[in-house]
């Protein structure tokens, strides 16, 4: 499987109120509704930034994820630059 479906469900969480709730909810139970690859999933679900980016996930969605989990623009930085 390809990255489409993991950017389809950052988007989603990103753009969707009801999305983001489930997501929030549930992550491991909202990601069994797309078909993700077992790394994809991983890396979801322990919010590994570093392999998400390297997985690639556009950062033009995966900051905004980011944002939605708290997380701090210089840690951010220092994970997609695997510091």
């Amino acid at each position: 499987m390809s990255v489409y479906a993991l950017q389809k469900l950052i988007r989603d969480v990103n753009r969707k109120p009801e999305c983001r709730e489930a997501f929030f909810a549930g992550p491991a139970a909202f990601a069994d509704g797309y078909e993700l690859t077992e790394s994809e999933r991983e890396a979801l679900l322990t919010l590994d930034v570093q392999r998400l980016y390297a997985l690639g996930v556009h950062a033009l969605l995966l900051r905004p994820f980011t944002i939605l989990h708290k997380m701090p623009e210089p840690d951010y930085l220092k994970s997609i630059r695997g510091e």
